[in-house]
């Protein structure tokens, strides 16, 4: 994709995102349906074919573009870029796989605009991932999985699953990743993701009986080989797996400036510091907007906002300079993923702050908004477990990366 291609395509997100895509979100959000209609724009843009080579029918956008346009739909609406983050991240790591023919006609289904879930998580109701999971068995020249896991979001609109499972050796297991149909009659879709934020993500529980698959439409490795596979990935190609993650930072990037540009709107609007009504009791009449405590807020998220924007766009062109080794490039993904999910905790606190309680009455937009971000984080890394990352990379240490879309 070239420059003209990308700044057009950007274009055309943003007006998406910032009129259809969020005129739906709160319907959506309220029903907690993933809406539907957002994939099917989003899909007649290429958008469904994002990072996959040209070759096989795709867009093969670069970092920037990608990211540029999570962030753009993030501010639209925060879950239907949580469930184009999953797809992409499906189909970057099918794409990174040795090509076999059911693997490319996935991938050629998705450019052409199917979509993809990734169940991989425990449950949403259940706390022990030592019981969930997916397993597999030989039988013939099948694999037969089962088992169950949990926040396959993009559930409700998706063609395909990435499945992981792992097949039971003597010293340590094969890993198998399967792309089944997901309207297979062995997978059931349990349907019944229903979050405090992100409801529209149609991030659902998945159980899997028995689903047999050739071994020919799957890609098996043992777990020991795969790790000296790891060490001989290319280094630059290594760092783009890093994109979806930088995906996550973008959703709260988004959905953060989102919330600080309503919060900017409230702010005009909203008469009176305490929440009495016009009275000649106390209080005052004068906009909100026009208190010193209230614009030093606004400084305040800004701040952040610019500062969280800076530290995702560097970290982005980062990924295409091949680093000398693999803790500096870890390093500098987890300062920045830290310093954007202070970003987000921060900008949702000031704005609850500052607006105070009517403006987080069910059904305004900042309520949901506020749901979205404050949940989308808590999904993801956590602030102290990165914060003790960078601390020890600071003392020598060597660090990694792992959660959702992690390294």
């Amino acid at each position: 994709m070239d420059a003209d291609a990308s700044q057009q395509l950007t274009k055309q997100v943003r007006e998406l995102a910032r009129g259809s895509i969020r005129d739906r979100a709160a319907d959506a959000d309220r029903d907690g349906q993933l809406p539907i209609d957002n994939f099917n724009e989003l899909a007649e843009l290429g958008i469904s074919g994002l990072l996959i080579s040209e070759a096989l029918g795709g867009l093969e956008a670069d970092g920037e573009t990608f990211v540029r346009l999570i962030e753009e739909i993030a501010y639209g609406d925060a879950s239907t870029a949580v469930a184009l983050n999953m797809h992409v991240l499906v189909t970057a790591i099918a794409g990174a796989l040795p090509p076999y023919p059911h693997r490319d006609n996935v991938l050629k289904a998705c450019a052409e605009g199917a979509w993809c879930c990734a169940p991989g998580s425990i449950p949403s109701r259940e706390l022990d991932n030592t019981s969930t999971g997916f397993s597999a068995t030989e039988d013939g020249t099948d694999l037969v999985i089962s088992g169950r896991a949990g926040f396959a979001s993009g559930a409700d609109a998706a063609r395909f699953a990435m499945v992981g499972a792992l097949i039971d050796r003597p010293t340590e297991p094969d890993l198998v990743i399967a792309l089944p149909a997901f309207t297979d009659e062995a997978i059931t879709n349990r349907n019944n993701w229903d979050g405090m934020g992100l409801r529209s993500t149609a991030s659902h529980d998945v159980v899997i009986e028995e689903l047999r698959l050739p071994r020919a439409d799957c890609f098996v490795v043992p777990l020991s080989l795969l790790r000296m596979g790891e060490q001989m990935i290319p280094q630059r190609q290594w760092q783009r797996r890093a994109l979806p993650g930088l995906g996550i930072c973008a959703i709260w990037l988004g959905n953060a400036q989102a919330m600080f540009d309503e919060t900017v709107e409230y702010l005009q609007q909203r008469r009176g510091y305490l929440a009495s009504a016009n009275s000649p009791l106390g209080g005052s009449n004068e906009l909100r907007s026009q208190q010193a405590w209230a614009q030093m807020a606004l400084g305040e998220m800004d701040s952040w906002l610019a500062s969280g924007r800076t530290m995702l766009y560097h970290a982005v062109k980062e990924v295409d300079r091949a680093y000398n080794d693999r803790q500096s490039f870890v390093r500098m993904q987890v300062r920045t993923t830290h310093h954007l999910r202070r970003m987000a905790e921060e900008v949702a606190q000031i704005s609850i702050k500052t607006t105070g309680a009517h403006a987080y009455v069910k059904g305004q937009p900042l309520e949901r908004l506020y749901r979205d971000l404050t949940g989308g984080i808590v999904m993801a890394w956590k602030t102290d477990e990165l914060q003790h990352s960078l601390g020890l990379a600071a003392l020598g240490e060597e660090i990694t990366i792992v959660g959702p879309a992690g390294t």
